[in-house]
């Protein structure tokens, strides 16, 4: 009896130990999974909680985004309704085109013109399906919902060709998608673009929603039924939306751009690329060079060749202080992405560097490191700013602050700043600053990146 008690007594202290340890440890488990401390970001978050979406309007007539947003990797997921459908979007970079095209299919269908073209692409609507309502703006998944609308969107009439005679290949990009479709065509094409134009949309965008309304707009057009529109000026205002939003700052915007790419179709605009690159910035456009692989590569829509264009010209020729270098590093970098989803943040990236250095004029060189594009300051530091919604110390980001603290050595940096476009964890902050890294969270708040006057700098 005695061995008995003592057995008890023993399994009894063992449980008061064992009791507060696997309490503890599941608080950990919880408090990792949710964030507080531990290495990975939240589940989700409170949509109140993302500052850099702090002025918009979350609940309109266009539009209602659901409070609870996911964290997915490094990026939010939204969850979109509107009255003629159901969106699922990726970062907050989309979040802004994806209610600025929905305010323009809300009010263009409410005119006489907008609600005969989209009566006449009901066929079409109705092909998009339940997939691809939900537009998920990454590969594999934005690939099965254009495969689910079919062969009825984004047709044209045919191929344009280049001007030296040779027809233009048919590439797809690495999720299967053709980023051309939206502007190709002899006539429907050349209509698209300038119908895109006067409402402010993205011509190559994919959201199917939008393509199909340009797509049958244009149509209309190239048979007469249908005038040119009213313009952005019947867009009704949304709190925090402005009435361009294909870009992540307001100096992403470029007239001479939009111009371009409204005139020209997929093929034409390339070639008009190679001879502006040559002309402008001495890079030569032949075969097996980095620039050729740039204007070749199919995981760049044409809005974002162009406008690629664009960011490199004016920070290797800015109208006003010290041109960049690094420009051909930084070409062949970008040539080589493999999928649509790396393309858009790489041409980010380089807006965002642009944005930079308008407000401090201090880069001096374009550099690369963990497959992101940077740059050396006047300080001998390095600067990466990444469109990035939400950083935590996971191993893929320990292995990413690894590579840049690399990156320091062999450039012999002084530092290195890393600007992050919304949030970062603690956790994911002292490691950087570990590594010799000094981390900036919502980097799209900071006057840099503010609209034309109030990006002033200050004395």
């Amino acid at each position: 009896m005695g061995n008995l008690s003592d057995t008890k007594h023993k399994g009894a202290k063992c449980l008061l130990f064992a009791v507060p340890a696997l309490i503890i440890f599941f608080l950990s488990a919880l408090f990792a999974v949710q964030g507080f401390g531990g290495e990975a970001p939240p589940q989700t978050v409170p949509f109140s909680s993302i500052a850099i979406l702090k002025n918009l309007s979350r609940e309109n007539k266009y539009f209602t985004i659901n409070d609870t947003v996911r964290v997915d990797d490094h990026y939010y997921r939204f969850l979109i309704k509107s009255p003629h459908g159901e969106y699922d979007v990726l970062s907050t970079r989309d979040v802004f085109k994806t209610c600025h095209e929905i305010r323009v299919i809300e009010e263009y269908r409410a005119t006489k013109e907008g609600g005969e073209a989209w009566n006449a692409a009901g066929e079409s609507l109705k092909n998009i399906g339940r997939g691809a309502k939900q537009i998920v703006k990454e590969p594999k998944e934005s690939a099965k919902a254009f495969a689910r609308a079919g062969g009825k969107l984004m047709r044209s009439i045919g191929r344009f060709f280049k001007k030296h005679g040779e027809e233009k290949p048919e590439e797809k990009a690495g999720d299967g998608t053709d980023r051309d479709k939206g502007g190709e065509g002899f006539f429907v094409g050349k209509h698209a673009r300038q119908f895109a134009a006067e409402v402010g949309l993205d011509v190559y965008t994919d959201n199917p929603y939008a393509q199909t309304l340009i797509q049958e707009v244009a149509k209309a057009r190239s048979h007469g039924s249908i005038g040119t529109s009213v313009g952005l000026f019947f867009l009704a205002p949304v709190q925090g939306l402005g009435l361009l939003s294909n870009a992540l700052t307001p100096n992403g915007f470029d007239a001479e751009t939009e111009k371009l790419i409204c005139e020209e179709a997929p093929a034409e605009l390339r070639y008009v690329l190679t001879e502006k690159y040559k002309a402008d910035l001495g890079v030569e456009c032949n075969d097996g060079s980095p620039i050729k692989a740039l204007l070749d590569n199919p995981n760049y829509s044409p809005r974002e060749q162009a406008y690629l264009y664009c960011y490199f010209k004016r920070l290797s020729k800015p109208e006003t202080g010290d041109s960049v270098e690094g420009l051909p590093g930084v070409i062949e970098h970008l040539g080589k992405v493999k999928l649509p989803v790396t393309a858009t943040f790489a041409v980010n990236q380089m807006e965002l560097l642009l944005a930079y250095q308008k407000y401090e004029k201090n880069l001096t060189r374009l550099i690369t490191a963990a497959n992101v594009v940077g740059g050396m300051t006047g300080k001998q530091e390095q600067l990466f700013i990444v469109p990035y919604d939400m950083a935590g110390n996971t191993a893929e980001m320990k292995d990413f602050l690894a590579e840049l603290a690399k990156s320091a050595k062999t450039q012999g940096a002084k530092g290195t700043q890393l600007w992050l476009v919304g949030d970062a964890m603690s956790d994911f902050i002292s490691e950087a600053k570990s590594r010799g890294i000094t981390v900036k969270k919502n980097a799209l708040l900071l006057p840099h990146f503010a609209p034309g006057d109030t990006a002033k700098k200050s004395e």
